[in-house]
């Protein structure tokens, strides 16, 4: 019927019940699901019971019926025997225990019902071993639900320790920049070694489980049939194949990271440096810290409009019914399987064998196309509040620059930069956003091509060419990033259109693409360690404590189903938070690096073209300003 057990009406019936579990027991489950009655109920049978027809107890009899939601078995206008005949009550059912929100048969040596074998409508008997099959392709088929259902409870039940861990993550991160703008140098040189020892535990703590459970693993306390249903993530952090590849992970990563350490030392220096000048730039504008967070309430506002436009879209249909037949099939000639019903009209007697199912939400051929506009329009919507955040912090640095007295910065650097962009650059950042809105749309469609191509051919040629496609279109992507980033930097500076910015930018990097790839390519670099540590220092802290390592946080944690959603949830929502703090920092290098190439190809030192860049940096670079030294 559509529904879920234990939500809304069924608040207090949050347990399934199938009718007949021996039409489970094939393979065809895993596809279509089980094509018998299924009925939510307070709790579990805990005995065995059959309709007998040669038993005088009706009223006792009826008092033992499950039957549908909606049906009354001490209704003495419906025989027993229509009711069973019609699937409105079970046939029978075995003792059984509530697992994964299904009542699951206790699987006993023998079943035996009132001391006699008992066979369905199809003829097939009762036993242990098809209980145990029907049971097995049962929870084949929910596993992936499951999994899902019980992360969702894990956020309901652990909303508040989130929260908790979000905010311990912005104190973090806030505390590494502020610490940057003061020891930019120890801080880097910090990340990189603290980077480099926390994938190096890493390793040795993957290599050490592994080598651990390769041992110990052993899992024969447990039935085949409770095993399909133990659907927790943490099942799969006692498998020695998953340690095993985490290990080749972590000391790739170790091994990559000591080898750019030890060769690129010297550059570490330079981009340390510019570091630095970006942490005093941060530190003369530290609203520039702060204002990050008006863009991510505008990116989270359209989220949630796609959301809700997407929600409507998707329940715009009708409900639709379909027929089910049994194994045996349908045993009538005018009704076949996969034919529409209506549940209400439905009179199983009619037709033996066959059932009116929930099938699906019958939509206007329209409504794909909706949603297609609908993902446009956020991709679109996305991009171009990012480009926003990008313009205004650019328009912020550029100013703190181009002041040849770095102490005289405008006050409200930020808000005369927003001001700025709102009045003269919407159009370009519209633009610019676009572009790449319609580059990462074709990326979705080639990606939706690829998922077909896949399913209707194995030729290795085809998914070769798609492959190629996708990673050309990615390169695209990537590349249009770079330039419409640069692009809002010269627009920042000098306020012309996308088109003439994007060309100048382009333009004045290739003249300096030595310089490009050397300071600005390395200090992004840098940054992404910081980064790293920090999602890092979180992330191993989060999975120590939700593990139990952490024995004094035991009685202050709540019971979850799987303790690696917290730690996850937490790891990636630690990772945008650093990113946005640190996305301050990279793009302020970015800007000043910019500022800092014009400010070389414009001005010599001279009285009349000073540079304008700090004493630090021209002292790092082998600038000067000639006529300080008359």
């Amino acid at each position: 019927m559509g529904r879920v057990c234990g939500r809304g009406e069924l608040q207090n019936k949050s347990v399934l019940l199938f009718f007949d579990l021996t039409r489970c027991a094939s393979p065809k489950v895993i596809a279509t699901g089980c094509r018998t009655t299924q009925v939510c109920v307070e709790k579990c049978p805990t005995t065995n019971w059959f309709y007998d027809p040669l038993s005088n107890e009706e009223e006792n009899m009826r008092k033992d019926l499950i039957c549908q939601d909606g049906i009354d078995p001490m209704d003495t206008s419906f025989g027993v025997l229509d009711l069973i005949k019609e699937e409105k009550c079970a046939y029978y059912y075995v003792e059984s225990k509530a697992m994964a929100g299904r009542c699951i048969p206790t699987i006993h040596e023998d079943i035996k019902f009132n001391d006699q074998d008992i066979t369905n409508d199809a003829g097939v008997t009762v036993t242990p071993d098809i209980l145990n099959k029907a049971t097995i392709f049962i929870g084949k088929f929910y596993k992936a639900t499951e999994v899902a259902e019980g992360v969702f409870q894990d956020v309901k039940t652990t909303w508040w320790v989130l929260l908790v861990g979000f905010g311990i993550a912005m104190l973090v991160s806030l505390l590494w920049i502020i610490l940057l703008r003061f020891i930019s140098a120890i801080m880097i040189w910090f990340s990189l070694v603290a980077f480099v020892g926390l994938s190096g535990f890493g390793a040795y703590y993957t290599l050490n489980k592994y080598l651990t459970l390769r041992k110990s693993v052993d899992n024969s306390t447990m039935s085949r049939a409770e095993f399909e249903y133990t659907t927790e993530v943490s099942r799969f952090t006692e498998l020695e194949t998953t340690w095993l590849i985490l290990f080749i992970i972590t000391v790739t990563i170790f091994v990559v990271c000591l080898l750019v350490l030890i060769f690129l030392r010297k550059r570490i220096n330079i981009a340390i440096a510019l570091i630095g000048q970006a942490s005093k730039a941060v530190g003369d504008i530290m609203s520039t810290l702060i204002f990050p967070v008006v863009p991510y309430l505008l990116q989270l506002i359209f989220l949630a409009l796609f959301c809700v436009v997407g929600v409507l879209l998707a329940s715009a249909g009708k409900t639709e019914y379909r027929i089910m037949c049994s194994e045996d099939g349908c045993q009538c000639q005018d009704i076949k399987e996969n034919d529409t019903c209506i549940f209400e009209d439905f009179n199983k007697s009619s037709c033996p064998g066959s059932s009116c199912q929930f099938f699906d939400y019958v939509v206007d051929p329209h409504i794909p196309w909706l949603h297609v506009y609908n993902v446009f329009a956020l991709f679109w919507s996305m991009f171009f509040v990012s480009a926003f955040g990008e313009m205004v912090l650019a328009g912020t640095f550029a100013s703190w620059y181009w002041a040849f007295n770095k102490s005289h910065v405008p006050t409200l650097a930020v808000t005369e930069s927003f001001g700025r962009t709102i009045r003269y650059h919407i159009g370009t950042l519209a633009f610019g956003s676009l572009i790449i809105a319609i580059v990462r749309m074709i990326r979705v469609i080639m990606e939706y091509i690829d998922h077909k191509i896949r399913e209707k051919t194995d030729s290795k040629i085809i998914r070769c060419l798609m492959c190629c496609c996708r990673c050309c279109l990615w390169c695209l992507e990537k590349f249009l990033k770079f330039i419409n980033r640069n692009a809002y930097v010269y627009c920042a500076i000098y306020g012309k259109n996308f088109c003439v910015s994007a060309k100048n930018a382009f333009s004045l990097i290739m003249r300096n693409i030595a310089r490009v790839v050397v300071l600005d390519k390395v200090t992004d670099f840098l940054l992404f360690i910081g980064k790293m540590v920090v999602v890092g220092i979180i992330g191993v802290a989060s999975f120590f404590i939700f593990s139990g390592e952490v024995k004094i946080m035991k009685g202050y944690l709540p019971e979850m189903n799987y303790y690696l959603t917290p730690v996850i949830i937490i790891t990636i929502g630690t990772f945008f938070i650093a990113t946005a703090f640190f996305s301050v920092y990279a793009m302020a290098v970015d800007t000043l690096f910019l500022c800092f190439l014009v400010d070389c190809e414009k001005n010599d030192g001279s009285a009349e073209k000073p540079y304008y860049m700090s004493k630090d940096l021209m002292k790092i670079l082998d600038k000067k300003n000639k006529f300080k030294e008359e």
